[in-house]
Parts: C-alpha cells; sequence; structure tokens
C-alpha cells in the first residue's frame, strides 16, 4: 500500500469545507452487471480494491500550528470497508433504473457523512432479479474523483475475476479508467504579482455576475434531485463526433454550445428574454500539470455569452471552440486553482466550522447557468497504443457489464443544472442532474431531450 500524504491538498479541503449545510459532492459510481454472481467473492474483492486507495481509508482531522488551521489525513487502514445488501422489489421500480438506484441509496446519501468520524467510501449491492445487480461505489469526493472512482470499480472487477477464476483478466494492464485523465504534462510559467491581482478579481467578479438559469417549476425549500439519461446508439454517438470535427470543433464544443442555446429556447417558451449565460466546465488536471498531481485531478474554466453572441449557432459554436483553446493555452484551469489556494491560505486563521461557513457562504453566490463535465472513455480499450471509445472491461468472470452510471450527487451550491457526459461501449451516456429549486422531474428529461436532439441537429434514426 502506498504512503499516504498526511496534508489534505487544496482541492480537497475546499470540498471539505464546502460540506456546510446541504452541500457535500458525492461520487457515485454504479456498474451494472448480470449473470451468475457470487456474493462472497464480490465482498471480498472489494475489501481488496479498497486497500488500494489510502485517501478512502482515511478520515478527515484538524490541526494548528502557528495560529493556522490545516486538516490532514488520519489513516484508518484498520477499518473495513462498509458494504451494504439491498433488494429492488417489482413494486417499488418506477421505470427508471437510474432513479430507481437513486431511490435506494438516498437514505445513505442525504445522511451527514462526518469524514472525521467515517471513512470516505461505502459499496452497495442492489439486487434486481437473480442474475441482475448493480455494484455501487459511494465516494466522498474530499478523497477522489471521477477518475479514482472509475478506477475503484476497474479494480474491484480485476479482483472478482481472479478471485473467480484464478487469474488475472486481460485488460487488467489497460490504461486508466478515464481517457482524458492521463495527459503529457506541461510546465505552467510562473505568474507574475499583476497576474496573480487580476487572476483574483476575474475571480472575484464572476461570484457576482447574475446569469439567467432555465425557468422550471422547482421550490426554493426542495432539496431532492432528479436526473435523466439517455444513451445514444453508435451510430448516432459516431455522427456527433464526427460532425463536431467537421465543423472544426470538438464534441465538448459542440455539446457546450447545444446546451446554452436550449437554455434559450426553453426560456423563450416561457417568455423569458435571453440574457447573459454561464457555463462551468469541469476540466481534468490529471497529469496536465507537472506541479499538480492530488487525489482530486479537476478544475473549472468559464464560458460566458450575451444574446447577440448566440444568434449564430455556427459561430457560436466556433466561438466556445476558440475560448476553450485559450484557456488551456493560457492555463486558466491553473490560474483557477491557484485562485482557491489563495482563498482557502487566507483562511486558515479560522477554525474548520467557521471556514465552512465562508466557504459555503461563497459557493453559493457563484451562480452559473449550467454545468458541464466531460468523462471521456470510461474503461477504453487500447488499439495500436491509443485510447478508443470502445470498452476493455465488459466482463468479469461469468458477469457481464452491461452498463455503467456515473453521478455526482448534492454539489457544490451553485450547480443546480449538471451535464455529465463519457462514453461506454461506444455509446455515448448523457446524464443531467437537475436540483428541485430548478426543475421537477419532469422537466430534467424534458430538457435533456432538448439537449440530445439540439445535439444531433435535429437528426434522427
Amino acid at each position: 500500500m502506498q504512503d499516504i500524504p498526511s496534508r489534505v491538498d487544496v482541492l480537497s479541503e475546499t470540498i471539505a469545507l464546502s460540506t456546510y449545510g446541504n452541500t457535500k459532492n458525492i461520487i457515485i459510481t454504479a456498474i451494472d452487471v448480470k449473470g451468475p454472481f457470487d456474493l462472497e467473492a464480490c465482498k471480498k474483492a472489494a475489501q481488496i480494491a479498497y486497500k488500494s486507495f489510502p485517501q478512502l481509508m482515511s478520515r478527515l482531522e484538524e490541526t494548528r500550528l502557528w495560529g493556522r488551521h490545516y486538516l490532514v489525513w488520519q489513516p484508518r487502514f484498520d477499518l473495513p470497508l462498509p458494504i451494504t445488501l439491498t433488494d429492488l422489489p417489482h413494486s417499488e421500480r418506477s421505470g427508471s433504473l437510474l432513479n430507481d438506484i437513486m431511490t435506494v441509496l438516498r437514505p445513505r446519501l442525504d445522511r451527514e457523512w462526518n469524514l472525521f468520524k467515517e471513512n470516505a467510501v461505502e459499496f452497495h449491492v442492489i439486487q434486481i432479479s437473480d442474475e441482475h445487480r448493480i455494484l455501487v461505489c459511494v465516494c466522498h469526493h474530499v478523497a477522489a474523483d471521477a477518475g479514482a472512482a472509475s478506477e475503484f470499480g476497474k479494480q474491484f472487477l480485476m479482483h472478482y475475476h481472479e478471485i473467480i477464476t484464478g487469474n488475472m483478466p486481460d485488460w487488467a494492464n489497460e490504461g486508466h479508467a478515464i481517457s482524458s485523465s492521463r495527459k503529457r504534462p506541461v510546465r505552467s510559467h510562473k505568474n507574475s504579482w499583476k497576474d496573480a491581482i487580476v487572476n483574483s478579481h476575474r475571480g472575484v467578479m464572476q461570484i457576482f455576475e447574475n446569469p439567467v438559469l432555465p425557468v422550471g417549476r422547482g421550490k426554493p425549500t426542495d432539496l431532492s434531485e432528479h436526473f435523466a439519461k439517455k444513451i445514444l446508439s453508435e451510430e448516432q454517438s459516431d455522427w456527433i463526433v464526427v460532425s463536431a470535427s467537421r465543423s472544426g470543433v470538438s464534441f465538448v464544443d459542440a455539446l457546450t454550445a447545444s446546451a446554452n442555446l436550449v437554455i434559450d429556447e426553453w426560456n423563450a417558451e416561457r417568455d423569458v428574454a435571453p440574457g447573459l449565460l454561464t457555463t462551468a466546465m469541469t476540466v481534468n488536471t490529471r497529469g496536465r500539470f507537472s506541479s499538480f498531481e492530488t487525489p482530486n485531478n479537476s478544475s473549472v474554466i468559464f464560458f460566458k455569452s450575451l444574446p447577440h453572441e448566440r444568434k449564430d449557432p455556427t459561430s457560436f459554436v466556433r466561438l466556445l471552440a476558440r475560448t476553450r483553446m485559450r484557456h488551456f493555452r493560457e492555463h486558466k484551469d491553473l490560474s483557477a486553482m491557484h485562485n482557491v489556494r489563495r482563498m482557502i491560505q487566507s483562511l486558515r486563521f479560522f477554525p474548520f466550522r467557521l471556514r465552512c461557513r465562508i466557504v459555503n457562504f461563497m459557493l453559493n453566490r457563484h451562480r452559473f447557468s449550467i454545468a458541464i463535465t466531460l468523462l471521456g472513455a470510461v474503461w477504453p480499450k487500447i488499439e495500436n497504443g491509443k485510447m478508443t471509445a470502445d470498452t476493455s472491461i465488459t466482463r468479469s468472470a461469468d458477469l457481464t457489464v452491461e452498463e455503467i452510471h456515473g453521478i455526482g450527487y448534492k454539489l457544490h451550491s451553485g450547480t443546480l443544472l449538471l451535464l455529465i457526459a463519457y462514453t461506454f461501449r461506444n455509446r455515448l451516456n448523457l446524464i443531467l442532474h437537475g436540483a428541485g429549486t430548478l426543475f421537477s422531474r419532469e422537466e430534467t428529461e424534458a430538457f435533456l431531450d432538448l439537449i440530445v436532439n439540439k445535439i444531433q441537429g435535429g437528426r434522427r434514426e
């Protein structure tokens, strides 16, 4: 087992501080499997996989040094992985498997997850039928990002296969769980004091922006969260990616543009005038910067647009593409991390509970119209040394891996609408998370339908 760093990194500490009130940031990887199932082998494989992630086997502790407060990891390697078994009777099914999974998990997700008293992961086995189960890894974002959570799933399936068959699977040594998780590292240039002031000012001003949100039937007191999912066919998925490429943009540019244009159309039908739209895009920094490597390897870049910039969809998507490339060329994702670092360092004189209140207030002020997370290809197959949209892990012993659900729950307070995109088995998966304060469940599903139709250009099979 690798050594665990004692001090919590700045990004993870920020997430820990955001857990005040109703915000928790939980990452869920649900693996849909079919076939003969060995429960004891499952438990053993999950416990073995658990030992590969020391951060998940630790708890938080606050320490004070020279009048400043720091969070540190307190290893608790003696504690086993919590595993919960649940049946999902026919009478309790809604017709949406994803929503059924969330209904089963919700009592655990809604509890007060005290990371000073509990480790940051648990495992669930949800039985749908004798040969159909959902295997769920629930991680707190303080200790893991989406890539680590997906890697946990891979480790579990690898050890389950070995326990049942006595041999490692052929895909055991293939690349990281998410295809965007490793890049050629670059050395970021050192910012001057003037750059630091400009970047900090830009970050503060974003907090006070008042973007337009899609209008829904949500209620301010509704703490529920709704999820809608669409899986496109291989032909649809390939057409979308190729069509974007032929237009000189990437798939994520086309997806971001489609989501923004749908907000305008959605609101127009409800007599709401267009205005400033802001998009927060999660970017994966794992391996991107030679000086940046933490359990949470993600940052955020922001896009904003005014109505006249969205009048021509073709020009708008190209504007987004140019803006995104400029963000990466100027390392603005790292600048965002530096802003977070400066904020956390300025608060170290205050104890944990007070820092939680301050950070939560700031996150509540930072609103955006929609957030988008592109996870790439989950467990990508390697061909000729390159990752593909196909999937390497489709079986574990006698189990067939049918589907993957990768979602977040109780996100940062400013995230009322989150679109998650990833590829599994050559098929594009889109999951829309809508806060109950914004949308009803039916509106969440309808909004995702509009995005899917928009990104296909109205094209249907």
